[in-house]
Order: structure tokens, then sequence, then C-alpha cells
């Protein structure tokens, strides 16, 4: 059963949910409440730029030659899917291998593209030696054998630990 004290609560709140459609227009309502009437469903972030490349590098530093292999696809949204691998050659002073997946990545304002996401080292001889390291590969090149130029920065060792240039192999962009 409904008390007189009931039936005057729902009154007030049925008046005070209807006042809004006196007060303003409806055309004005969605800018004041901040929602859409005629949502768009969301839609997917494209590919915008594809970066295939892998051969052989020199470090630039004088630590030895590299084989390596990258797969990147560029989103618009700022993210990215692929993969980095970086495998120094025997007679390296610090050999191993990184290998790391690729989250996210851009087209940088100077004209490199960089792309970014966690990785792992594993050294020879002796296995893994640290994972879950965040890394950035920089291009400050494409091309192939003495232009192509690439970075590698992990900065849990200290920042960029490779300086590459191609010896053979190329990076390209589309």
């Amino acid at each position: 059963m409904i008390t007189l004290k009931k039936a005057r609560l729902l009154a007030l709140s049925i008046a005070v949910l209807a006042m809004p459609m006196f007060i303003f227009p409806m055309a004005a309502q969605p800018a004041v409440y901040g929602f859409n009437l005629n949502p768009v469903a969301a839609q997917p972030a494209a590919v915008v730029a594809t970066i295939n490349g892998g051969g052989t590098a020199n470090m630039d530093d004088g630590e030895g030659r590299t084989s390596f292999g990258m797969a990147v696809k560029l989103m618009s949204d700022g993210s990215a899917t692929g993969h980095f691998d970086c495998v120094d050659q025997m007679g390296d002073l610090f050999p191993g291998n990184f290998i790391g997946i690729v989250t996210s990545g851009s087209r940088n304002a100077d004209g490199t593209v960089s792309f970014s996401g966690t990785g792992k080292i594993i050294n020879f001889p002796g296995g893994p030696f640290a994972s879950d390291l965040p890394f950035t590969v920089t291009i400050q090149q494409f091309g192939g054998p003495g232009v192509g130029h690439w970075t590698l920065d992990v900065p849990d060792f200290g920042g960029i630990i490779c300086f590459e240039t191609m010896l053979t192999g190329q990076i390209v962009i589309h």
C-alpha cells in the first residue's frame, strides 16, 4: 500500500526528473548533459605504416656485428604490433639476443620512426639474463647497406645499447 509520504516522494522524484525537459529545449540537452543521443560505433585503429627489415649490421661503437629482424605495424591510435629481434654474433664484447614484442610506435617530427614494447635479453652462453625490459627502437634512416641506421634503447641497461649501421639487408617502410 502506498502511503501519503511515499506518494509525495514519488511525485517529487518524477517532477525533478522531468524538469530538464521543460527548462532546456530538447536540442540543447545532449550538450548540457555531455552525452550524444546518436552514438557512433568506435572505429578500430587503422594501420598507418608497416616497417619490415632484417640483415646484418655493424655496431658503430665497436661492439661487433649483429643479425636482426623486425616486422612492425604502426596504428593510427599510437599502438603497434610486431616484433624486434637482434642477435649479437659470437666474438662481440657482450654477446646475446634481444627479443622484443612491440606495443606502441610513432612517426616522429624529425623524420625518424620509433617503436616500443617489452623484451628480454638472452646471453650466450648462459641463457636468460633479464626479461620484461622496456625498450625503444628508433630508425634514423631507412635503406640498405651503409645507409640504414637504427638504435636500441633499453633504459634498464643505461639507455641506448646499440648504434647500428646496415651491412647487408634493408629496412623499409610502407
